[in-house]
């Protein structure tokens, strides 16, 4: 019998094992439950899958998306490893005939969904089968608490106490805070588990906060910039996502959509035009995303204002899966403020919750919320304020990889400014949200302030020269700070606190820094004339290799009915094309080239590149 090292050369192409698998994978092989926090793109499938392949008896995944599934198996299939997944895409003589297989010891590893857990043949299945480990993707999912909560999650537990002998159960997900981290242990109940957080940062990301005016034409200019590359928009609702989708796809870009009010036939079609780049970049909401394979996703952009980190970082983590180099860029519009309290306010709502769970749930969203806008205004270093939301203290306070540390910033005294709020808030008996208040002080003559009759107040139009955004933005530096408190809720109401008092009474002088702004750029009406299969320009004496290889994988692939990057990414290829192995010998040496892929194309690898 083969070792996890072997296992891990044979299989999956790599000679060492990354931060926290091997740790987690002698756990499993011990016998001992594991909660796994390890962001995206970090390997947690091989952490289960080699213990898959060492223990006797089967491996249940459970994975919320038929997507992952499909990805998943196909990809195992290829490097070897007999998988197969049971999911409401077969048909019923289908299943059957996978579920016979299955009882026979046909598979290592089985892909299901967490309804089909409470189904009756299934159940029957499981009883009756040598079920070796459970492993449960995207736990998160089990908490109310987190930010994808899924009830069909909550039933795992009743399960696992059905089968005749209790397997090893590991928990994996991408973010959790303590309180999901608490739900996990106690509603999978995980004994005793081993528990392991191999960190969160992504060092091969860059995070950018954009203020622009016009989304649109920012995200034409970038597509422009970036042509060919496979990246993923995300827009809050189903409107926005076809909206945005309808101006770039009449403008001749290659853009699909994604969103759950499209039938499943079209969904699926869209997302597979995505997965085999056909059309490289994809819009959607976020019921795209969770359990997508994708390695070479290049960028991720958030038109629209996510609700909470969590569900940020783990969309954001979609990029550079291989290792590569990605950016995630946050589009920022206190315009979206309102429909984001729309959303939590009008969410869906569990009937088995009482009113007080229901409004402490509501109160955390606007928690979340809360930090997501701050994360937006900051000036400081944006991977460093993601790291210490999941509890992390990085070494530096700079990463010189986000848009906070690549600006230029100015020092401005901003004492009167900050007066001038303070008698806002309080002339207007602290009843407001930094909304109205921002509308006082610039002078907005509507309606509304008509009507209170706050346009004849003290303070009125006092600041009509400064930018709205300038006192939108020195507002949140003030509730920061502790000067100003914000009620949670769906309309927020600005206080003054004492501090705010007595720096008033003391007449104290207050500075702060601010982004130098830079020269608006926009795309020229003429498109670039890329080819989706542009060779990267760090190499490009190779680009009829790269081509000629690229067009083999995608052939293959095709063959097999299978994603490309099934056969190897896009990583694995830039290092092929860059290293040019002639002999067996040779290929073994390209991470993510294992023995099994080298016996089925290894000859006809070597044979393309020596007639290049």
């Amino acid at each position: 019998m083969i070792d996890k090292k072997t296992a891990l050369r044979k299989y999956f192409g790599y000679d060492s094992f990354r931060n926290g698998q091997e740790e987690i994978i002698d756990s499993i092989l011990a016998g001992r439950d594991i909660l796994a926090v390890m962001p995206t793109g970090s390997g947690k499938s091989i952490c289960y899958q080699i213990p898959a392949i060492l223990s006797e008896g089967i491996t249940l995944v459970i994975s919320p998306l038929i997507s992952l599934m499909k990805d998943q198996v196909g990809t195992l299939n290829q490097r070897g490893i007999n998988a197969a997944y049971l999911n409401s895409s077969l048909t019923s003589r289908q299943y059957a005939i996978a579920l016979e297989r299955a009882s026979r010891g046909a598979y290592k590893i089985i892909y299901v969904a967490p309804e089909r857990l409470t189904t009756e043949g299934f159940i029957a299945f499981a009883q009756n089968t040598k079920i070796s480990i459970l492993a449960v993707d995207e736990a998160h999912c089990v908490s109310q608490w987190g930010h994808d909560f899924r009830r069909s999650y909550t039933e795992i537990g009743d399960f696992v106490n059905k089968l005749r002998e209790r397997p090893v159960v590991a928990a994996f997900t991408a973010t959790a805070t303590e309180q999901v981290k608490a739900d996990v242990r106690a509603l999978l109940e995980l004994s005793d588990p081993h528990e392991v957080t191999t960190g969160f940062d992504r060092p091969n990301l860059y995070f950018g906060v954009v203020r622009d005016g016009n989304r649109v034409d920012y995200i034409k200019d970038y597509l422009e910039r970036h042509s060919g590359k496979s990246g993923i928009i995300y827009a809050m609702t189903r409107k926005s996502v076809e909206q945005l989708y309808t101006r770039l796809a009449t403008d001749g870009y290659q853009v699909t959509m994604y969103h759950g009010g499209l039938d499943d036939a079209h969904r699926a079609a869209n997302q597979d035009d995505f997965i085999r780049d056909v059309k490289p970049v994809m819009i959607a909401t976020n019921a795209f995303g969770m359990g997508i394979d994708k390695p070479d996703v290049e960028f991720i952009i958030h038109y629209n204002l996510p609700l909470s980190m969590e569900a940020y970082y783990q969309e954001a983590g979609r990029a550079g899966r291989d290792g590569s180099e990605a950016e995630c860029l946050l589009l920022y519009s206190a315009a979206d403020l309102r429909t984001a309290r729309l959303l939590i306010e009008n969410g869906s709502e569990d009937e088995e919750v009482d009113e007080d769970d229901r409004e402490a749930a509501k109160r955390l969203r606007y928690e979340k919320l809360d930090k997501m806008i701050r994360y937006c205004e900051t000036t400081s270093c944006l991977r460093t304020f993601i790291l210490r939301y999941f509890g992390e203290q990085p070494a530096n306070n700079r990463c010189e990889k986000c848009s906070s540390c690549g600006e230029v910033y100015e020092t401005r005294d901003i004492t009167n400014i900050v007066r001038a709020i303070y008698l806002a808030v309080y002339n207007t008996g602290e009843r407001f949200g930094a909304a109205f208040i921002t509308d006082f002080l610039h002078g907005d003559d509507n309606e509304r302030m008509e009507r209170g009759g706050y346009n004849e107040r003290a303070g009125f139009a006092v600041l009509a020269d400064t930018p709205k955004s300038t006192i939108r933005d020195i507002i949140t530096r003030l509730i920061e700070s502790k000067l100003l408190e914000r009620s949670s809720g769906e309309y927020p109401i600005l206080g003054l606190t004492p501090e705010f008092d007595r720096f008033y009474s003391e007449k104290r002088q207050i500075s702060m820094k601010f982004r130098q702004e830079k020269p608006k750029v926009r795309p020229s009406k003429k498109k670039a004339d890329k080819p989706a299969s542009y060779i990267p320009p760090s190499a490009p004496e190779d680009a009829k290799l790269y081509e000629r290889i690229r067009k083999w994988r995608r052939e293959t692939a095709d063959k097999r009915g299978i994603p490309a990057y099934c056969i190897f990414p896009d990583s694995t290829l830039r290092m092929i094309v860059s290293v040019k192995p002639t002999t067996r010998y040779e290929l073994e040496g390209i991470r993510g080239i294992g023995d099994v892929f080298i016996s089925k194309y290894g000859s006809e690898l070597i044979r393309i590149i020596a007639e290049a």
